[in-house]
């Protein structure tokens, strides 16, 4: 399902350059927050009679790195990237704070529409490759076999606005998941934590982050000039640095 729909959007945006009007290439950095699910201390399980206790996550910031081809037509563009995201979230248990993390390299296809000069905005599929996604304090027992479990691959929907000048551009973007996880009961060292049996709430996987690109090269002669001008050289099509 995951590769047809990347395959399917690939042929649309090739199919589509063909009529474009300017190209670019550029790179891109920011930072981002990671929606992840409560944690349900079972009480119980530490002594006889005590209460549960929800822990609800503060979230981190991340950050992430990457490039994109812009393809111009008209008002229109298409983007696709390829990107690198770092995401983390902190659980305050009751004798020491317990840190998750994952990491993912995604594959966002982007359809934009420019609004008014210097403001578009954009809707596309990502496909997420995730790592390993860890909580501190984990331990593999009788009980639980370990966790947290996320999908190793997930499909899902950006869209946001973009802010232009010249080369440089300010994202917005949100990260809609399209899947929920399934709810996982966890082992947690107790003596470190102050939480031992406990359940991680299923969640919706959401992304919001923040970030700023600069084109590198353009097709564009009129936009080659200014920051980069000492740095590209005209060969009638693509300017780039040789």
């Amino acid at each position: 399902m995951i590769l047809r729909s990347l395959i399917s959007s690939l042929l649309l945006l090739l199919s589509l350059t063909c009529a474009a009007q300017e190209y670019t290439f550029g790179a891109r950095g920011g930072i981002n927050t990671f929606t992840i699910g409560d944690i349900n201390s079972r009480g119980g399980s530490i002594s006889a009679g005590q209460p549960d206790e929800l822990f609800t996550p503060d979230k981190d910031i991340g950050y992430q790195l990457g490039v994109f081809l812009n393809v111009e037509i008209g008002k229109l563009y298409f983007q696709p990237e390829f990107n690198y995201m770092s995401s983390q979230n902190t659980y305050n248990f009751p004798d020491s704070p317990s840190k998750w993390t994952t990491s993912k390299f995604e594959l966002p296809i982007l359809i934009g529409y420019k609004v008014f000069d210097p403001v578009s905005i954009y809707v596309g599929p990502v496909v997420n490759f995730f790592g390993d996604t860890k909580l501190e304090g984990v331990q593999v027992t009788s009980f639980s076999d370990g966790g947290p479990d996320h999908a190793k691959n997930t499909f899902n929907v950006n869209f946001g606005v973009r802010v232009k000048w010249n080369r440089f551009a300010a994202d917005l973007r949100y990260e809609m998941g399209l899947s929920e996880t399934t709810e996982e009961l966890l082992d947690i060292i107790n003596s470190t934590y102050g939480v031992n049996l406990a359940d991680l709430k299923a969640y919706t996987p959401n992304v919001l982050s923040l970030s700023l690109s600069v084109d590198i090269f353009s097709s564009d002669d009129e936009d080659i000039n200014g920051f980069f001008s000492g740095l590209f050289k005209g060969n009638g099509k693509c300017y780039c640095p040789y």
